[in-house]
């Protein structure tokens, strides 16, 4: 009988470094990757004939250019399956996936698996922020890797976090600087974790880099200022903010916000050594460690699995690098950690099923999650709580999906996809 494959969901770094570290350990590897090229978000590639006009840090390209020719050297031993999703696992135990160029269930038994599927954007909810024109800066940074042009008009970007810069700067490198970023926290308040942070030479270099941008095309960064409510005009968007503590109206056509990540782990097993089939997390899935870190987070999942075969790995080095990396994030949210606004009662909460804060605050104070989903009809869209969720768990002090996971199909999938079923031929 055919050696199991080790099952590994995700192509980003964090995903082809475990895949690359097992076959190296030659063991068979399923590498399940839903877009049609390996990247993940930070090494995503422009659409066939756009302009790749951003490139990354150099360290990130070097590392991943070493990280694919070692899975050019071990490519026999990896089954590739690019534009495939993975939906869960049915009650025999099978991993089940769509091939969605060919429109196509297929399911296969598997060792162990390790999943990689990276983080979701955390977004604090204020009132508008579902109006066309408002998107998530990391929807915006895909569009802008992926097309090669920015949005077209005036821009903000607002909220929390790293990625504010980093979008800010590739909005204007690409001819289109925002009119202003506007960061929530204060570092200077933090004085400790601001100091800590100012040893972190790659990642202060980054930063450093994209200030310079912004600086050179004179694009204002304001701390202590965070958007307060939107409305739609004739010219797009008018934007209600607070600039310290001054309140000021800007005129744009699009508003990016961010407030930071959270690990995509929404009907994703948990960790699970002593089971018929482990299953792993790895990378920002598991924990948000950032990008420098996921290529060794890869390696650590790949160890647990080989230990989980009753193989031996080496660990120490790794769990120190990733020590390192999660004492910078824990410093990085410290800087910028800033104090809670409730929403408005009319502001947004779940956007598939049109739920409000007025409609939340309207349940009773001790319910349950799962009376929140059922009662409420929070988090029960085609999300899932993916996109709600994290702002559920803000306001609430704990996980939506706990008492109420979601169930199969993780993604949804089509009749016809179902239909075309396709056994492991190792099963047949």
């Amino acid at each position: 009988m055919t050696e199991l494959p080790v099952l590994v969901v995700g192509g980003g770094p964090a995903g082809v470094a475990a895949a690359v570290t097992l076959a190296e350990a030659s063991l068979r590897v399923l590498l399940i990757e839903q877009r049609d090229r390996l990247g993940g978000a930070i090494h995503r590639q422009p659409a066939p004939g756009a302009p790749q006009i951003w490139r990354g840090p150099a360290r990130h390209r070097r590392n991943w250019t070493e990280l694919t020719s070692r899975l050019e050297r071990v490519a026999a031993r990896i089954e590739l399956r690019t534009s495939s999703v993975f939906l869960g696992v049915d009650g025999a135990g099978r991993f089940l996936f769509e091939d969605c160029r060919v429109s196509q269930v297929f399911a296969r038994r598997v060792r162990a698996a390790i999943v990689a599927v990276g983080a979701i954007e955390r977004i604090r909810p204020f009132e508008g922020w579902e109006l066309p024109g408002v998107m998530s800066a990391g929807g915006a940074q895909i569009l802008l890797k992926e097309t090669g042009r920015p949005p077209e008009g005036p821009i903000v970007v607002a909220g929390s976090g790293p990625l504010l810069l980093a979008v800010a700067a590739q909005l204007a490198r690409a001819g289109n600087p925002p009119l202003a970023v506007l960061e929530r926290g204060n570092p200077w308040r933090r004085p400790k974790a601001l100091a800590s942070l100012m040893t972190a030479g790659p990642q202060l270099a980054e930063a450093a880099a994209y200030g310079t941008v912004l600086a050179l095309k004179r694009v204002p960064y304001r701390i202590e200022s965070e958007v307060l409510g939107v409305t739609e005009t004739g010219q797009g968007l008018t934007i209600r903010v607070r600039l310290g503590k001054v309140e000021r109206l800007l005129q744009a056509r699009h508003l990016l916000v961010h407030d930071g990540l959270e690990p995509n782990r929404i009907g994703i097993p948990l960790p699970a050594p002593e089971a018929d089939v482990p299953v792993f997390l790895a990378g920002d899935g598991r924990e948000i460690h950032g990008a420098d870190a996921a290529m060794l987070d890869g390696q650590r999942a790949a160890a647990a699995v080989l230990a989980s075969l009753g193989r031996t790995a080496p660990v120490a080095a790794l769990e120190t690098a990733l020590g390192k990396a999660r004492a910078f994030q824990r410093d990085l949210a410290e800087a910028l950690r800033s104090p809670p606004t409730l929403p408005s009662p009319e502001t947004m909460i779940c956007r598939c099923e049109g739920r409000r804060y007025a409609d939340f605050t309207a349940l009773p104070a001790d319910a349950s999650a799962r009376e929140i989903r059922l009662m409420g009809r929070f988090g029960l869209g085609a999300c899932q709580a993916r996109f709600c969720g994290p702002m559920l768990a803000e306001l609430r002090g704990e996980p939506l999906s706990s008492a109420s996971p979601p169930r199969w199909p993780l993604r949804p999938v089509s009749l016809a996809a179902l239909a075309n079923f396709s056994m492991d031929q190792t099963e047949t």
